[in-house]
């Protein structure tokens, strides 16, 4: 016979079951947040550096079409300053002409408030010779420019 006054047995707890659910949650929480935070990284450097890129394609691509003189108008101010425009052309008529190229790399960077990026590319010459250069690049007046030795 049960006595009248017998309290029931506590209920089985689900520790478990309920740690699982919390763990469950925090790996979505942190795998949503990891992608989040790496399409936006991504984004920030694509838009740092596609600007750059797109100056270094812009002035091969002259080269590649023949035009010295529209590439000419790509130099920085201090490279333009060592090479007058026909001198520039003739220089580049000298060099094997670009077939092709392809960017290998981009890098931006900033220091004591001056930008400046260099381009790796790969440029196919028209004697079948692939040549690896770099073009560095400065930031004038908001635009991007080749600067240095530039082909």
């Amino acid at each position: 016979m049960t006595h009248p006054y017998e309290v029931p047995p506590p209920p089985k707890r689900r520790t478990l079951r309920t740690v699982l659910i919390v763990v469950g949650v925090v790996v979505v929480l942190c795998c949503g947040g990891a992608g989040v935070g790496g399409f936006f990284l991504f984004k920030g450097v694509k838009g740092a550096t596609d600007p750059a890129r797109q100056a270094a394609e812009s002035f091969v691509s002259d080269l590649e079409a023949g035009d010295a003189a529209k590439a000419y108008g790509q130099l920085c101010s201090d490279t333009r300053g060592r090479f007058t425009r026909d001198a520039f052309v003739e220089g580049v008529a000298r060099q094997p002409k670009v077939r092709s190229h392809e960017v290998n790399g981009v890098n931006v960077s900033s220091y004591n408030g001056r930008t400046s990026a260099t381009v790796s590319m790969a440029l196919v010459l028209d004697s079948g010779f692939t040549d690896q250069h770099v073009f560095p690049l400065v930031k004038e007046d908001g635009a991007w420019k080749v600067c240095g030795q530039p082909y």
